[in-house]
């Protein structure tokens, strides 16, 4: 099944949101209000709440029932809310799914389980108990070069095809092939989701229906126009795109996320605080250099 939105399959610009804290390391509900409220007057279809840009694992579960209750009122109907479930138990991903269903998230975003290394097999089990236990439609988040757990392409198709409430995977493997494989495979059976910001262009034109992005909490415009262009099949434009925009790319990702990208919000006039330990905030040389490429590109929100 496809991820439906008002009972139309989803497709478009997903933000993947940060989370705005305040200095005691908890969450600002009016940053994060007008953090989405902005995102959705610059056109994006949707927004993810913690995930890995969302910082999920510096928040107890208390938050972040918290931050998808605020985000949910926040969107008020007009987008749906995504929200990332990165718990690498079975039943704590079930229980973690289920509260945020409860707080009005659209539909979870399951992070393949992690640090035990599963095989194939493991990986398809733990979904298929996740499918069991939840029995509400849920997305997958692929993210190998983070946790080291990979789906292949021909694992993702075999859940696909087995577990009837899977509608969708964020697809961020490196390879290139692995998301033009999976829209090749279940392209026409579930959303497939580009979760690259460097790739999301050629995903899209290969077919992939929606992109979850990082960097659109900065330039979200652009890249709402990015993801249109690519849907129309707008060669040019695409890489008219990522020939503007890599140096910026290039240094919100020189350091761990979303420390780069958050001090850039900032210096834009969206605040969104500072980043949560174990991170630390990007260095003064990256802050000087993203300081020169937003007056550059004259970036502002």
């Amino acid at each position: 099944m496809k991820f439906m939105v008002n009972g139309q399959p989803f497709s478009g610009l997903v933000t993947a949101l940060v989370t705005p804290f305040t200095k005691d390391n908890t969450i600002d509900d009016e940053k994060l209000e007008k953090l989405i409220n902005w995102q959705i007057e610059n056109g994006v279809k949707g927004v993810l709440v913690l995930g890995g840009s969302g910082e999920y694992v510096s928040l107890t579960m208390k938050e972040r029932v918290r931050a998808i209750k605020t985000a949910v009122k926040a969107a008020a109907g007009r987008i749906p809310v995504i929200a990332g479930v990165l718990e690498p138990g079975i039943g704590d991903a079930i229980e973690a799914a289920g509260l945020f269903r409860e707080a009005g998230a659209a539909i979870p975003l399951v992070l393949t389980p992690y640090y035990v290394n599963p095989t194939q097999e493991g990986i398809y089990e733990f979904f298929k108990k996740f499918d069991e236990g939840f029995q509400d439609p849920f997305l997958i988040y692929n993210i190998p070069y983070k946790n080291v757990t990979n789906i292949k392409p021909a694992t993702f198709a075999k859940i696909v095809e087995d577990m009837p409430n899977c509608a969708g995977i964020k697809e961020c493997s490196v390879a290139f092939a692995d998301c033009v494989d999976i829209v090749h495979r279940v392209g026409d059976k579930c959303t497939v989701f580009s979760g690259e910001d460097l790739m999301m262009g050629g995903h899209v034109l290969f077919g992939a229906e929606a992109a979850i992005i990082a960097s659109a909490n900065l330039i979200p415009a652009a890249w709402s126009r990015m993801f249109e262009d690519a849907k129309a099949g707008n060669l040019q434009a695409v890489t008219d795109f990522q020939k503007t925009y890599y140096p910026l790319f290039d240094l919100l990702f020189a350091e761990i996320n979303p420390a780069p990208l958050k001090y850039a919000m900032r210096q834009i006039g969206m605040d969104a605080g500072e980043v949560s330990l174990p991170l630390l905030p990007c260095s003064q040389a990256l802050q000087a250099k993203l300081d020169h490429m937003i007056k550059e590109m004259k970036i502002h929100c």
